[in-house]
């Protein structure tokens, strides 16, 4: 991972839920932010590809950071793979 550490990366989500972070993977610009649902008491996480329409391309929910993050160190999409996997392909350019 370039401009961060795999470890301060989740790090953050996992204290702060973000803060916001942009990075690039294969080319493709990518948004990671996480926010809390007061009506549910549930955080939410979601990512989605910088581009015209924005498509998400995931959403997590929890309790807290914690479980959002879990779920995301497990998911498969980074092109069926997870962060841990293509870590090195990785750049974080905000946050």
């Amino acid at each position: 991972m370039k401009g961060s550490t795999l470890a301060e990366f989740i790090n953050d989500l996992r204290t702060m839920g973000g803060p916001e972070k942009e990075f690039t993977f294969r080319d493709k610009r990518y948004f990671l932010e996480t926010t809390f649902h007061e009506d549910t008491q549930m955080s939410e996480m979601y990512i989605f590809e910088i581009r015209d329409n924005n498509p998400v391309i995931a959403r997590f929910f929890g309790k807290d950071f914690d479980e959002c993050t879990d779920q995301f160190e497990e998911a498969k999409i980074f092109d069926g793979q997870t962060i841990y996997d293509v870590e090195d392909e990785i750049e974080v350019l905000f946050g």
